[in-house]
Order: C-alpha cells, then sequence, then structure tokens
C-alpha cells in the first residue's frame, strides 16, 4: 500500500508570516486539528502548527513562534510502513507528503489509516488489540474543575481522558476539544517583585512591583461531568483491530476505553497504538 493511495491530497496550508488569530479563524473553519506550514511565495514547508499549541500559548501572536519544525515528511510513493514508522519514531499523527521538489501535495493523519486502511481490512478481523492497548492511563474525577482537567491532559500528552466517579468506576471520557470549545484568550493584570541589589536597598521604602499585562487561557468553572462525553464507546481486550478501527471511524474519535467484565477500566486503546499492527505484521 503507497501513500498516495490514503493521503489526503491537497491539503489547506497556513503560509508565513501569519498571526495567531488568522490560524484560529483557519481552525475554526475547516474543524482540523493541525496545518503544514509554509513559506509564503516558495510554499516551502517549514512544519506543522496543532490548535492545541496555538490554544496553550495565548502569549504569542507570531504564529511563526508556535510552529513544530521537526516534522516527518514522506513522498506519495512511499510505502505505508515507512510512513507509519516515522509516526511512531517522531510520535506523531500525521506526516506531511511532498513532492520531489519539496512542495506540499498532500497530508496522511492517523485517522486517515483507521478509516482508509484498517477499517476495511479483513485481514485484522483475528488480530486482537490485547497486545496494543495501554495499561498505564491517566484518569480525572468527575468533580475536577476544567481547568485541572487541561493540566492533567497535557501532563499527560494525551488528547483524552476517562472521568471516573467517586466509586472509582467509569462514567465519561472528556478530549481536548471538549475542554477548549468554550474557552477564551482574556488579557490580566499581573504583578512581580522586582530584584534589587543590597546597594538599591536604602533609596527604596518598599519592595517595587513591576505591572505588566498577560494573555491567559480561562474556561468556565465547571467540573469535567458537565462536559464529558457520557456512556463513551468502550472495547474489550479480545476485540479485534478490524473492528475497533471500525468504531474508531464510525463515530469519529481516536481512543476508546477499554473494558473487563462487569465494566472494570483496564487501559485504553487509541488509534496511535492500533497502527503498530500494520510494522508488526508482515
Amino acid at each position: 500500500m503507497k501513500v498516495k493511495s490514503i493521503m489526503t491530497p491537497d491539503p489547506v496550508v497556513i503560509e508565513l508570516p501569519a498571526t495567531r488569530g488568522y490560524a484560529l479563524e483557519l481552525f475554526k473553519k475547516h474543524k482540523v486539528r493541525s496545518f503544514p506550514v509554509v513559506r509564503r511565495g516558495n510554499k516551502e514547508l517549514v512544519g506543522i502548527v496543532s490548535i492545541k499549541r496555538v490554544l496553550v500559548n495565548p502569549d504569542e501572536d507570531q504564529l511563526a513562534m508556535l510552529v513544530k519544525r521537526d516534522v516527518p515528511v514522506v513522498k506519495p510513493t512511499d510505502d505505508l510502513k515507512k510512513a507509519v514508522r516515522l509516526m511512531l519514531d517522531y510520535d506523531y499523527r500525521r506526516v506531511i507528503v511532498v513532492n520531489d521538489d519539496g512542495k506540499v501535495v498532500g497530508i496522511l493523519t492517523v485517522g486517515d489509516i483507521i478509516r482508509r486502511y484498517l477499517a476495511k481490512n479483513e485481514k485484522y478481523r483475528n488480530v486482537e488489540i490485547e497486545p496494543y492497548y495501554q495499561r498505564n492511563v491517566s484518569v480525572v474525577w468527575k468533580g475536577t474543575p476544567l481547568k485541572a482537567a487541561l493540566k492533567a491532559l497535557l501532563l499527560c500528552n494525551a488528547m483524552a481522558i476517562p472521568v471516573i466517579d467517586d466509586d472509582g468506576n467509569l462514567v465519561g471520557i472528556v478530549d481536548e476539544t471538549d475542554l477548549l470549545k468554550d474557552s477564551e484568550v482574556v488579557r490580566v493584570m499581573k504583578s512581580s517583585a522586582l530584584a534589587v541589589s543590597s546597594e538599591e536597598e536604602w533609596i527604596l521604602e518598599s519592595n517595587p512591583i513591576l505591572l505588566f499585562e498577560k494573555a491567559e487561557l480561562q474556561l468556565p468553572k465547571k467540573p469535567v461531568e458537565d462536559i464529558m462525553t457520557k456512556n463513551p464507546i468502550i472495547a474489550t481486550p479480545h476485540m479485534s483491530v478490524y473492528d475497533v478501527a471500525n468504531k474508531m471511524a464510525k463515530y469519529k474519535i481516536e481512543q476508546l476505553p477499554v473494558i473487563k467484565g462487569e465494566g472494570d477500566l483496564v487501559g485504553l486503546i487509541r488509534d496511535m497504538d492500533l497502527i503498530k499492527v500494520i510494522v508488526n505484521r508482515r
């Protein structure tokens, strides 16, 4: 299977120079998580900018400062396995597809591989997800404030976190888009004490304070249970890669909690985990 068979051709790109506000408008319009970034004029690839990086850096207005520059690149004629290996090596959800001149001609995401390959390939009906799902999974309590939940999401470098109740039972799942869609960037005044040398102390009657304006991402003051997805789509350890890929494709989700017995949460299967099967099997 060649990259060109399942890539998304002619993706929307952002040309530099550009502002953070311009990028946010494009994210809102096209409802995607990231864009390739190119130089205006020669269309040379610069890197990728993600919605998460834009939102969690509200103080930075120049988009060039928010671009991830070390990104995996493939050609349309490269084998799918090469693209998957690059995604796994870089721990990155997409590769940029360029032609021989280095121009962007497509993008291949984990979602493309799930929908257009794994969910349609019958040979994965007999391959269980058991070796692939994540056992060590972060969770948040249903009463966790949104700001704390976002911090947990960023610290564990996840796209989604299962939500549990007081008894530790799975009651939902929350992802970065749930947390960020009601957020807003506000300007607030901050203060900081200035450092003063011992020679200067006798001149000052009090510690000098520097006031400055700072952009901050604010989230509504509500608990995770108010915005989480309740009754999430689930998987079990012995489900097939084919069936899980079809669930992901049907419901347009990137991860499923893995359940044993009477609803006991034992892990999480992500689309990034699922594509490992492509390089692990002949």
